[in-house]
Protein backbone atom coordinates (compact mmCIF):
# COMPACT_ATOMS: atom_id res chain seq x y z
CA UNK A 1 0.00 0.00 0.00
CA UNK A 2 1.71 3.18 -1.17
CA UNK A 3 0.69 6.76 -0.42
CA UNK A 4 -0.87 6.85 -3.89
CA UNK A 5 -2.82 3.62 -3.35
CA UNK A 6 -2.14 -0.08 -3.82
CA UNK A 7 0.39 -1.34 -6.34
CA UNK A 8 1.43 -4.84 -7.27
CA UNK A 9 4.29 -5.83 -4.98
CA UNK A 10 6.21 -7.04 -8.03
CA UNK A 11 6.29 -3.44 -9.28
CA UNK A 12 8.16 -2.01 -6.27
CA UNK A 13 11.56 -2.58 -7.87
CA UNK A 14 14.69 -1.60 -5.95
CA UNK A 15 13.45 -0.56 -2.52
CA UNK A 16 15.03 1.30 0.37
CA UNK A 17 13.26 -0.37 3.29
CA UNK A 18 13.82 2.22 6.02
CA UNK A 19 14.36 5.93 5.37
CA UNK A 20 12.96 9.28 6.57
CA UNK A 21 11.83 12.39 4.74
CA UNK A 22 10.44 14.89 7.27
CA UNK A 23 10.43 14.70 11.07
CA UNK A 24 9.57 16.75 14.16
CA UNK A 25 11.94 15.50 16.85
CA UNK A 26 10.54 17.56 19.71
CA UNK A 27 8.68 15.73 22.51
CA UNK A 28 5.07 15.01 21.58
CA UNK A 29 3.69 17.30 24.28
CA UNK A 30 5.71 20.18 22.86
CA UNK A 31 4.58 19.39 19.33
CA UNK A 32 0.95 19.64 20.46
CA UNK A 33 1.45 22.77 22.57
CA UNK A 34 3.58 24.64 20.01
CA UNK A 35 2.89 23.39 16.46
CA UNK A 36 5.48 24.44 13.91
CA UNK A 37 4.37 25.91 10.59
CA UNK A 38 5.09 23.58 7.68
CA UNK A 39 6.33 25.13 4.44
CA UNK A 40 5.60 22.29 2.03
CA UNK A 41 7.26 24.09 -0.86
CA UNK A 42 10.50 24.50 1.09
CA UNK A 43 10.55 20.85 2.19
CA UNK A 44 10.02 19.71 -1.40
CA UNK A 45 12.73 22.09 -2.63
CA UNK A 46 15.23 20.67 -0.13
CA UNK A 47 14.35 16.97 -0.29
CA UNK A 48 13.37 16.37 -3.92
CA UNK A 49 16.93 16.53 -5.37
CA UNK A 50 17.99 13.66 -3.08
CA UNK A 51 15.07 11.58 -4.32
CA UNK A 52 15.72 12.39 -7.96
CA UNK A 53 19.33 11.31 -7.45
CA UNK A 54 18.42 7.82 -6.25
CA UNK A 55 15.76 7.39 -8.92
CA UNK A 56 18.50 8.05 -11.46
CA UNK A 57 20.58 5.36 -9.70
CA UNK A 58 17.79 2.80 -10.09
CA UNK A 59 15.72 3.14 -6.93
CA UNK A 60 11.97 2.75 -7.44
CA UNK A 61 10.52 2.64 -3.89
CA UNK A 62 11.29 4.34 -0.58
CA UNK A 63 9.67 3.31 2.69
CA UNK A 64 9.28 6.36 4.95
CA UNK A 65 9.41 4.81 8.42
CA UNK A 66 8.78 8.05 10.30
CA UNK A 67 6.54 7.10 13.22
CA UNK A 68 3.11 8.58 13.77
CA UNK A 69 4.20 11.08 16.45
CA UNK A 70 7.58 12.05 14.99
CA UNK A 71 6.21 14.19 12.19
CA UNK A 72 4.49 11.66 9.94
CA UNK A 73 2.88 13.73 7.20
CA UNK A 74 1.07 11.59 4.63
CA UNK A 75 0.20 14.41 2.24
CA UNK A 76 3.80 15.64 2.17
CA UNK A 77 5.01 12.10 1.46
CA UNK A 78 2.46 11.80 -1.34
CA UNK A 79 3.63 15.08 -2.85
CA UNK A 80 7.26 13.95 -2.76
CA UNK A 81 6.28 10.58 -4.21
CA UNK A 82 4.48 12.17 -7.13
CA UNK A 83 7.22 14.73 -7.74
CA UNK A 84 10.01 12.14 -7.69
CA UNK A 85 8.25 9.26 -9.41
CA UNK A 86 9.13 6.94 -6.50
CA UNK A 87 6.63 4.68 -4.80
CA UNK A 88 6.49 5.57 -1.08
CA UNK A 89 4.96 3.98 2.01
CA UNK A 90 3.97 5.58 5.32
CA UNK A 91 3.11 4.24 8.77
CA UNK A 92 0.56 3.65 11.45
CA UNK A 93 1.36 2.42 14.98
CA UNK A 94 3.06 3.86 18.08
CA UNK A 95 6.60 4.84 19.06
CA UNK A 96 7.51 4.20 22.71
CA UNK A 97 11.32 4.35 22.49
CA UNK A 98 13.62 7.22 23.54
CA UNK A 99 12.24 7.21 27.10
CA UNK A 100 8.68 7.77 25.89
CA UNK A 101 9.18 11.32 24.62
CA UNK A 102 6.93 10.68 21.60
CA UNK A 103 4.07 8.85 23.38
CA UNK A 104 0.66 10.55 23.07
CA UNK A 105 -1.98 10.23 25.82
CA UNK A 106 -4.20 7.85 23.85
CA UNK A 107 -1.45 5.20 23.75
CA UNK A 108 -1.32 5.27 27.54
CA UNK A 109 -5.10 5.24 27.96
CA UNK A 110 -6.43 2.86 25.33
CA UNK A 111 -6.48 -0.93 25.43
CA UNK A 112 -4.81 -3.16 22.85
CA UNK A 113 -8.13 -3.63 21.08
CA UNK A 114 -8.82 0.12 21.06
CA UNK A 115 -5.38 0.88 19.65
CA UNK A 116 -5.82 -1.82 17.02
CA UNK A 117 -9.19 -0.31 16.06
CA UNK A 118 -7.55 3.12 15.75
CA UNK A 119 -4.75 1.83 13.50
CA UNK A 120 -7.08 -0.37 11.47
CA UNK A 121 -9.29 2.70 11.01
CA UNK A 122 -6.36 4.49 9.33
CA UNK A 123 -6.05 1.51 7.00
CA UNK A 124 -9.73 1.46 6.15
CA UNK A 125 -10.49 5.18 6.02
CA UNK A 126 -7.18 7.04 5.58
CA UNK A 127 -4.87 8.99 7.89
CA UNK A 128 -5.99 12.25 9.52
CA UNK A 129 -8.90 12.84 7.16
CA UNK A 130 -6.85 12.16 4.02
CA UNK A 131 -7.25 9.19 1.70
CA UNK A 132 -3.64 8.13 2.29
CA UNK A 133 -3.45 4.70 3.87
CA UNK A 134 -0.52 3.23 5.84
CA UNK A 135 1.77 0.66 4.28
CA UNK A 136 3.22 -0.71 7.53
CA UNK A 137 2.80 -0.72 11.31
CA UNK A 138 5.75 1.09 12.93
CA UNK A 139 6.58 0.45 16.59
CA UNK A 140 9.37 1.83 18.76
CA UNK A 141 10.35 -0.40 21.69
CA UNK A 142 13.37 -0.65 23.98
CA UNK A 143 12.36 -2.66 27.05
CA UNK A 144 14.42 -5.52 28.44
CA UNK A 145 12.08 -6.96 29.51
CA UNK A 146 9.21 -5.23 27.72
CA UNK A 147 7.09 -3.00 29.89
CA UNK A 148 3.35 -3.60 30.27
CA UNK A 149 2.77 -0.66 27.93
CA UNK A 150 5.11 -2.12 25.31
CA UNK A 151 3.43 -5.52 25.55
CA UNK A 152 0.04 -3.85 25.08
CA UNK A 153 1.29 -2.09 21.95
CA UNK A 154 2.76 -5.30 20.49
CA UNK A 155 -0.60 -7.02 20.98
CA UNK A 156 -2.32 -4.08 19.30
CA UNK A 157 0.06 -4.39 16.35
CA UNK A 158 -0.64 -8.12 16.13
CA UNK A 159 -4.38 -7.53 16.01
CA UNK A 160 -3.97 -4.76 13.44
CA UNK A 161 -1.90 -7.11 11.30
CA UNK A 162 -4.57 -9.79 11.50
CA UNK A 163 -7.13 -7.29 10.18
CA UNK A 164 -4.98 -5.61 7.53
CA UNK A 165 -2.10 -7.90 6.58
CA UNK A 166 0.35 -5.03 7.17
CA UNK A 167 3.86 -5.90 8.26
CA UNK A 168 5.02 -4.81 11.75
CA UNK A 169 8.35 -2.94 11.72
CA UNK A 170 9.75 -2.63 15.25
CA UNK A 171 12.53 -0.20 16.12
CA UNK A 172 14.38 -1.96 18.92
CA UNK A 173 16.53 -0.69 21.71
CA UNK A 174 19.08 2.11 21.88
CA UNK A 175 20.51 3.69 18.77
CA UNK A 176 23.82 1.97 19.48
CA UNK A 177 24.40 -1.33 21.21
CA UNK A 178 25.22 -0.84 24.90
CA UNK A 179 25.15 -4.50 25.97
CA UNK A 180 25.49 -7.44 23.60
CA UNK A 181 22.25 -9.39 23.58
CA UNK A 182 20.07 -6.65 25.04
CA UNK A 183 18.44 -5.71 21.75
CA UNK A 184 18.01 -9.38 20.91
CA UNK A 185 16.14 -10.06 24.15
CA UNK A 186 13.75 -7.25 23.29
CA UNK A 187 13.32 -8.73 19.81
CA UNK A 188 12.72 -12.31 20.88
CA UNK A 189 10.20 -11.32 23.55
CA UNK A 190 8.21 -9.62 20.79
CA UNK A 191 8.41 -12.73 18.60
CA UNK A 192 7.05 -14.84 21.45
CA UNK A 193 4.16 -12.40 21.97
CA UNK A 194 3.31 -12.39 18.28
CA UNK A 195 3.31 -16.17 18.14
CA UNK A 196 0.94 -16.22 21.12
CA UNK A 197 -1.33 -13.85 19.16
CA UNK A 198 -1.34 -16.22 16.18
CA UNK A 199 0.80 -14.00 13.93
CA UNK A 200 3.30 -15.52 11.50
CA UNK A 201 6.75 -14.16 12.28
CA UNK A 202 7.24 -13.23 8.62
CA UNK A 203 4.95 -10.31 9.53
CA UNK A 204 7.63 -8.75 11.74
CA UNK A 205 10.76 -6.71 10.92
CA UNK A 206 13.65 -6.31 13.35
CA UNK A 207 14.48 -2.66 12.65
CA UNK A 208 18.09 -1.55 13.35
CA UNK A 209 19.23 -5.16 13.76
CA UNK A 210 22.79 -4.02 12.98
CA UNK A 211 22.91 -2.54 16.50
CA UNK A 212 22.89 -6.05 17.98
CA UNK A 213 26.55 -7.03 18.21
CA UNK A 214 25.96 -10.80 18.44
CA UNK A 215 25.41 -12.05 14.90
CA UNK A 216 24.03 -15.39 16.11
CA UNK A 217 20.90 -13.53 17.18
CA UNK A 218 20.32 -12.29 13.62
CA UNK A 219 20.55 -15.88 12.44
CA UNK A 220 18.12 -17.11 15.13
CA UNK A 221 15.53 -14.44 14.29
CA UNK A 222 15.77 -15.14 10.57
CA UNK A 223 15.45 -18.88 11.08
CA UNK A 224 12.26 -18.25 13.04
CA UNK A 225 10.93 -16.46 9.95
CA UNK A 226 11.40 -12.80 10.92
CA UNK A 227 12.85 -10.10 8.70
CA UNK A 228 16.26 -8.84 9.84
CA UNK A 229 16.80 -5.22 8.77
CA UNK A 230 20.33 -3.87 8.48
CA UNK A 231 19.21 -0.32 7.87
CA UNK A 232 21.76 2.15 9.19
CA UNK A 233 24.37 2.13 6.42
CA UNK A 234 26.55 5.22 6.20
CA UNK A 235 29.72 6.01 4.27
CA UNK A 236 32.66 4.33 5.98
CA UNK A 237 30.64 1.30 7.12
CA UNK A 238 31.24 -0.96 4.13
CA UNK A 239 33.30 -3.51 6.05
CA UNK A 240 30.72 -3.84 8.81
CA UNK A 241 27.90 -4.40 6.32
CA UNK A 242 29.93 -6.88 4.31
CA UNK A 243 30.45 -8.81 7.54
CA UNK A 244 26.76 -8.72 8.49
CA UNK A 245 25.53 -9.67 5.04
CA UNK A 246 28.27 -12.24 4.51
CA UNK A 247 27.24 -14.07 7.67
CA UNK A 248 23.60 -14.18 6.58
CA UNK A 249 24.61 -15.35 3.10
CA UNK A 250 26.81 -18.10 4.53
CA UNK A 251 23.89 -19.25 6.70
CA UNK A 252 21.59 -19.35 3.68
CA UNK A 253 19.44 -16.53 5.07
CA UNK A 254 19.80 -13.61 2.66
CA UNK A 255 16.13 -14.18 1.82
CA UNK A 256 15.21 -12.87 5.31
CA UNK A 257 17.28 -9.64 5.16
CA UNK A 258 16.26 -6.05 4.40
CA UNK A 259 18.76 -3.31 3.64
CA UNK A 260 18.57 0.47 4.04
CA UNK A 261 20.17 3.57 5.59
CA UNK A 262 17.84 5.33 8.08
CA UNK A 263 18.92 8.48 6.23
CA UNK A 264 17.24 11.76 5.30
CA UNK A 265 15.62 13.56 8.24
CA UNK A 266 14.48 17.05 7.24
CA UNK A 267 14.23 18.40 10.81
CA UNK A 268 11.19 20.64 11.31
CA UNK A 269 12.99 22.59 14.06
CA UNK A 270 16.10 23.48 12.04
CA UNK A 271 16.48 26.16 9.36
CA UNK A 272 15.76 24.49 6.00
CA UNK A 273 15.69 21.16 7.78
CA UNK A 274 19.26 21.17 9.07
CA UNK A 275 21.71 18.49 7.90
CA UNK A 276 20.04 16.08 5.48
CA UNK A 277 21.73 12.71 5.07
CA UNK A 278 21.55 11.70 1.38
CA UNK A 279 20.11 8.42 0.17
CA UNK A 280 22.72 7.58 -2.48
CA UNK A 281 25.59 5.92 -0.49
CA UNK A 282 23.95 2.51 -0.57
CA UNK A 283 23.98 2.70 -4.37
CA UNK A 284 27.38 4.30 -4.85
CA UNK A 285 29.34 2.54 -2.08
CA UNK A 286 27.66 -0.56 -0.68
CA UNK A 287 26.31 -2.18 -3.84
CA UNK A 288 29.67 -1.90 -5.69
CA UNK A 289 31.38 -3.35 -2.60
CA UNK A 290 28.96 -6.28 -2.58
CA UNK A 291 29.71 -6.96 -6.24
CA UNK A 292 33.43 -6.85 -5.48
CA UNK A 293 33.17 -9.28 -2.59
CA UNK A 294 31.41 -12.29 -3.97
CA UNK A 295 27.77 -11.21 -3.98
CA UNK A 296 26.12 -11.99 -7.28
CA UNK A 297 23.39 -10.07 -9.06
CA UNK A 298 20.77 -12.50 -7.75
CA UNK A 299 21.94 -11.81 -4.18
CA UNK A 300 21.57 -8.07 -4.71
CA UNK A 301 18.17 -8.57 -6.35
CA UNK A 302 17.11 -10.64 -3.34
CA UNK A 303 18.15 -7.96 -0.86
CA UNK A 304 16.77 -4.92 -2.65
CA UNK A 305 13.88 -6.17 -4.79
CA UNK A 306 12.56 -9.61 -3.86
CA UNK A 307 12.70 -9.29 -0.07
CA UNK A 308 11.03 -5.87 0.28
CA UNK A 309 8.28 -6.91 -2.12
CA UNK A 310 7.51 -9.87 0.13
CA UNK A 311 7.93 -8.01 3.43
CA UNK A 312 5.70 -5.02 2.62
CA UNK A 313 2.92 -6.87 0.78
CA UNK A 314 -0.26 -6.61 2.84
CA UNK A 315 -0.73 -10.32 3.22
CA UNK A 316 -3.23 -12.13 5.45
CA UNK A 317 -1.80 -15.52 4.51
CA UNK A 318 1.80 -15.14 5.66
CA UNK A 319 3.85 -18.23 6.36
Amino acid sequence: MTVNGPVDAADLGITLAHEHLYADLRPHAEQVAQPLPLDLDEVVEVVLPYLEQIRHLGCRTLVDCTATTIGRNPLLIRRLSQASGLHMLTTTGAYLAVAGRFVPPHVLEESSDELAARWTGEWRHGIDGSDVRPGLIKLGLEGDPLSDLERKVVRAAARTHRETGLVIAAHIGPWEEVEPGRNARCAFEQLDLLEAEGVALSAWVWVHAQNEAVADHHVRAARRGAWVSFDGFRPGQVDRYLELLGRMRDEGLLHRVLLSQDAGWYNASAPRGGEFHPFHPLFTELIPALRGNGFGEDDIHTLLVRNPAQAFAFDLQRR
